[in-house]
């Protein structure tokens, strides 16, 4: 399943498999990318980035992370939301 936030110049994707969160996709219309910023946020819940990808268009950059806990579980209920929370905080900052 897909989760997609759009804002005026960020779109964020949620991609889950049922109710686990396992990766997102931030396009935003800044060169500058979320990953220090969001790196340090997703720390603190405890969720790691096991594998990151970003593409730089004309105008946009595009940045793609899976998602786990660093104690290897599954990211579900209220810490998929606050993991969810944490990352649309960072990705409609400008």
């Amino acid at each position: 399943m897909q989760v997609t936030v759009a804002s005026l110049m960020s779109r964020v994707l949620f991609e889950q498999k049922g109710s686990t969160l396992t990766a997102v996709e931030i396009v935003r219309g800044s060169r500058a990318p979320t990953l220090p910023r969001l790196h340090r946020a997703l720390l603190a819940l405890g969720i790691v980035i096991s594998s990151y990808q970003v593409r730089a268009g004309a105008s946009e950059l595009t940045e793609r992370m899976v998602l786990e806990r660093n104690d290897g579980g599954s990211i579900e209920a209220q810490l998929s939301d606050e993991t969810k929370a944490a990352i649309l905080r960072v990705a409609i900052e400008d």
